[in-house]
């Protein structure tokens, strides 16, 4: 079974019934992330190691002691003054990084946002000319209309009404 019970499917499961309930039979592994239970690590996606019956009975001073539990425990449970001195250490370090990391993001956000207004006023500068082509246009058309209208006119003027009748 090279495959991982998790990727199985029916069909599968059914030809290798007999190895999935020699690897299910007793359990010592758990998927993290789809939760099928085996006896071999290597046959699930995220295997986390399941904690003897005999640690998981015990206290939760006793649980801590044991590192298979140490996941299981909530973190309420588990605090002492080394985590707390250890959580303010931490503090202190990632108070002295922030300023540079905000710093980064801050232009980072300001590079986008000036990217983002130069396509903008690239959009807009192509509207304008775009307009004032149209604009050309219309007044070519408006004048030559205009003229047409003037030769018209002439030309009715020539013609006698006698003539259209």
């Amino acid at each position: 079974m090279a495959k991982r019970l998790c990727k199985f499917n029916r069909h599968e499961i059914s030809a290798n019934l007999g190895d999935i309930h020699r690897l299910v039979a007793e359990p010592k592994f758990l998927c993290r992330s789809c939760s099928r239970s085996s006896s071999d690590r290597s046959t699930l996606c995220k295997p986390a190691a399941i904690p003897p019956v005999s640690c998981q009975e015990k206290p939760v001073e006793e649980k801590i002691k044991c590192g298979l539990l140490l996941e299981s425990i909530k973190p309420e449970g588990i605090i002492s003054k080394q985590t707390v001195l250890e959580k303010q250490s931490e503090a202190q370090v990632v108070m002295f990084h922030e300023p540079e990391s905000l710093n980064k993001k801050a232009l980072k956000r300001a590079s986008k946002a000036l990217k983002k207004q130069t396509k903008m006023q690239k959009k807009l500068q192509k509207i304008i000319r775009k307009s004032q082509k149209l604009a050309r246009k219309q007044s070519k058309l408006e004048q030559k209309y205009h003229l047409a209208e003037v030769v018209a006119d002439k030309q009715l003027e020539k013609v006698q009404p006698e003539q259209l009748h």
